[in-house]
């Protein structure tokens, strides 16, 4: 994939104020949920440090080549049900005519592919026996793609109708259908990016749009649950106030690629100890499992909250623990022990924060983050605003 930088040299002071009256029109939502993991011989600290190792390859395919830009850096819709799956990943239904879907959501990525009926697989990535998409009524539109990510990789053809997600549409938009997958584990039937266009394969072989431009999306916003029996939600068109309480903080984003936003002033603290981030990029990411800083902060938090080197805790620390709280662009957020805890479930944990950013070359704000802050993705305005989830 083509990345392209658009680094600004400074940042206003985020603003911190209620959420727009524009960001309440029109709200739809859909439930979204995590997936069950179908390998009971894999817990869930192995998945989410396996996700940790994907996620910080893939992203330094991006970030290591610009090391040096990135170090000077300053820096009407509707509702989908997300599920919880053990705090790890989170899907939910699009439709493409009388066909659905379920699809992870992805805001570390820009392209909307599902499974073809005919692909194939050396590691069971193809599925697990769902339906593949039926491409008869489709427009095929002569074009191929092929996305890399951490995890693996799809390819396969590229195809167009009208599909729709929490009551928007895209009239004739591009998606792929992949004929080979590799590195897939979780069962849902494709990927869905919802970051921006300079980052979709499919775009640039076609017209030129991701997927959020295609339905013509001014916002959206994840509630992710910390309760695998209670489902997500992610809504289009603004944020859903039954979801976050008090205020939203904005910070303004420095990139069209990722959600990307500055950090050369972040810092974390652990009962009065305050930790300087050195990467400078930071990125908001629903596909990310964990919160990923720099290797010289996690050493520094592991010390502070009583992990050992390689950040594995007791389990009881989920009650007793010391908050961790971050500071970005003059604003506090603060990680309770019970959301930074990761717990296996078989009295195993971890530390939701982990250390990689300096190998990924970006700061990874994912699920441990997300699920403490509700996260607005405004589009129109260029900005994540976050306020505390309910």
């Amino acid at each position: 994939m083509k990345l392209s930088l658009l680094a600004l040299s400074a940042f206003a002071v985020s603003a911190v104020v209620a959420a727009p009256a524009s960001h309440r029109k029109s709200l739809r939502t859909i439930a979204v949920k995590k997936h069950t993991s179908t390998d009971s011989s894999v817990s869930r600290i192995d998945r989410a440090l396996a996700n940790k190792k994907y996620q910080i390859a893939r992203y330094a395919q991006h970030y290591k080549a610009q090391a040096d830009s990135l170090t000077g850096a300053k820096g009407s819709s509707g509702d989908v049900p997300l599920t919880n799956d053990a705090n790890e990943l989170y899907y939910g239904p699009v439709t493409i005519g009388s066909q659905q879907f379920n699809v992870d959501f992805d805001t570390g990525s820009s392209d909307f592919w599902l499974r073809g009926s005919s692909c194939t697989s050396s590691d069971g990535s193809c599925g697990s026996g769902q339906n593949g998409v039926d491409t008869s009524s489709l427009t095929d539109a002569g074009q191929t793609f092929s996305d890399s990510y951490g995890s693996g990789q799809a390819s396969g053809e590229i195809y167009q109708a009208d599909y729709s997600v929490g009551g928007l549409t895209a009239s004739k938009g591009y998606f792929g259908v992949s004929t080979a997958e590799t590195g897939f584990s979780d069962p849902s039937d494709g990927l869905f990016g919802l970051a921006f266009s300079q980052l979709s394969n499919i775009g640039q072989a076609t017209d030129g749009k991701a997927p959020i431009d295609a339905l013509g999306a001014t916002s959206f916003a994840f509630y992710l649950s910390n309760d695998s029996s209670e489902s997500g939600e992610l809504a289009f068109g603004g944020a859903d106030s039954s979801k976050y309480s008090g205020e939203f903080s904005y910070i303004p984003l420095n990139a069209q690629t990722y959600w990307q936003f500055d950090t050369s002033s972040a810092t974390a603290s652990v009962s009065g100890q305050s930790f300087q981030f050195t990467t400078a990029a930071a990125i908001a990411d629903s596909g990310t499992t964990l919160l990923i800083v720099d290797d010289a902060v996690a050493t520094s938090i592991y010390s502070a909250v009583g992990a050992d080197s390689s950040g594995n805790v007791d389990c009881s620390l989920a009650s007793s623990g010391p908050d961790v709280v971050f500071n970005l662009a003059g604003n506090d957020y603060t990680i309770p022990a019970s959301t930074w805890v990761f717990d296996s479930g078989n009295s195993q944990c971890i530390c939701g924060i982990q250390g990689g950013a300096s190998s990924a070359g970006v700061v990874i704000f994912g699920d441990v983050f997300m699920r403490q802050y509700y996260t607005l993705f405004d589009v129109s305005n260029q900005q994540l605003g976050f306020a505390k989830a309910k």
